[in-house]
């Protein structure tokens, strides 16, 4: 179970999902403390997380406007797994993030703060 005031990072190329997560966040109690708008920055980010003590990671499963598949978030989970394997992971993307610790979506936005504290 996360605290409270979790500190999370967030991979999410719409600027608007971005600004919605933050304030969603930040509304719970939680700091996104990181964030990345694309998969090279996300992926960059994730030598940081264990630094920056990251408890949840955010993930979108497209960081791109050319594909819808999910792929990215795939990507930027297994750098996760591998830089920082205690940092519980939540798929929200339109398309299922396979493989995260749970896949909320963004048809469930709204129960986002409270599924940090609960993972």
């Amino acid at each position: 179970m996360s605290p409270e005031r979790a500190k999370v990072f967030v991979a999410e190329d719409n600027e608007f999902w971005q600004k919605i997560i933050k304030r969603s966040l930040a509304d719970k109690g939680h700091e996104v403390v990181l964030s990345a708008t694309n998969l090279e920055d996300a992926l960059a980010a994730t030598s940081k997380l264990v630094k920056l003590g990251v408890q949840v990671a955010i993930i979108d499963g497209n960081l791109n406007d050319y594909e819808a598949n999910g792929h990215d978030g795939q990507i930027v989970l297994a750098a996760i797994r591998k830089a920082a394997p205690q940092v519980k992971t939540i798929g929200l993307s339109g398309n299922s993030v396979r493989g995260v610790n749970v896949d909320l979506g963004k048809d469930n936005f709204t129960d986002l703060g409270k599924t940090v504290t609960k993972i």
